[in-house]
């Protein structure tokens, strides 16, 4: 909330007095309201939210959005797919831009990571250059996320350096892509890549580092239910992000998850997702990179406000 302003009651003096101590009083009403003007309202830190299932933009677009301004949404990851026409996106872009939220063309496979799937990814990339291009201003993507998790194949367990250094040339063939065709690009990863070297004999330098130098931002997917968790397990992106002036959004897990206790807000009331996202933003708030929370996902969140 803004405080209320601070009124200064003048007495009535005689003489001269008057008129300078007015000008004081002036002069000092305008510097408090220049520093109220700097005092953020409380929950305006700005969210994200993922959204996998396509279509609800061509079957419940109002709903999507409506629900995204009450949350403080102003970026949707949006998956491309479903059988979902360009006319569709055009159409619910350019609405969503209306109410000052942000799209991100969103796709990626485990195998993308891989040299023999790396086409699939350029094939996407293309896709988006290609309608951004026949679109208006107001239609287009503002930029591309990849969910591209090769530590999910079978691969990553018997030659995870191999596979690296696969993900590696692709990454570097996707941002060059990219930023050719001036299109943001980021990416979802996992809040562990800094324990994973570069793989090379001579340089060691944390993937999760080299991650941050190459995309324009990421979305940490740093999934524990408390606050305080969660900050800790991003906080060495957020430093290196803020090193390089790049952008990071932390992620926080809605839907259910199998991965065991304290990883997802599922099970737990609607009170503590609010209390412990507004820790989160204020952990977050110290860092200059820090973006805001990204929330997995629309549906899960929805269905949870919705709900009993």
């Amino acid at each position: 909330m803004f405080r209320k302003p601070i009124f200064v009651r003048l007495r009535a003096f005689p003489g001269s007095k008057r008129p300078a101590l007015l000008a004081f009083g002036g002069m000092l009403m305008m510097v408090l309201l220049v520093l109220l003007a700097f005092i953020r309202p409380s929950g305006s830190q700005a969210k994200a939210t993922w959204i996998w299932e396509t279509t609800v933009i061509e079957q419940h677009p109002g709903e999507v959005l409506a629900f995204a301004r009450k949350q403080g949404v102003d970026t949707l990851f949006l998956q491309i797919g479903g059988g979902v026409g360009k006319e569709s996106y055009r159409s619910f872009i350019r609405a969503a831009a209306k109410a000052g939220i942000q799209v991100h063309a969103l796709s990626g496979h485990p195998d993308w990571a891989l040299r023999e799937h790396r086409n699939e990814a350029e094939e996407f990339l293309k896709w988006v250059v290609d309608y951004n291009r026949e679109a208006r201003a107001e239609e287009r993507f503002t930029g591309v996320q990849l969910d591209v998790e090769p530590y999910l194949l079978d691969r990553w367990q018997t030659d995870q350096e191999a596979v690296v250094e696969q993900w590696m040339e692709g990454v570097r063939a996707w941002t060059e892509e990219a930023r050719y065709n001036e299109l943001a690009i980021g990416a979802a990863v996992p809040f562990w890549l800094d324990q994973i070297d570069h793989p090379s004999g001579t340089l060691k330098l944390p993937l999760g580092n080299w991650m941050v130098d190459q995309f324009d931002y990421l979305a940490i997917m740093a999934y524990r239910d408390v606050a305080g968790r969660i900050y800790e397990i991003s906080k060495r992106t957020l430093n290196e992000a803020d090193r390089q002036n790049k952008r990071v959004w932390v992620g926080v897990e809605v839907g259910e998850s199998r991965e065991g206790p304290g990883i997802s807000f599922h099970k737990q009331p609607l009170a503590s997702l609010n209390r412990e996202m507004k820790g989160l933003e204020e952990l977050g708030s110290k860092h200059n990179s820090f973006a805001g929370i990204a929330v997995h996902s629309y549906e899960a969140w929805h269905s949870k406000l919705s709900g009993p």
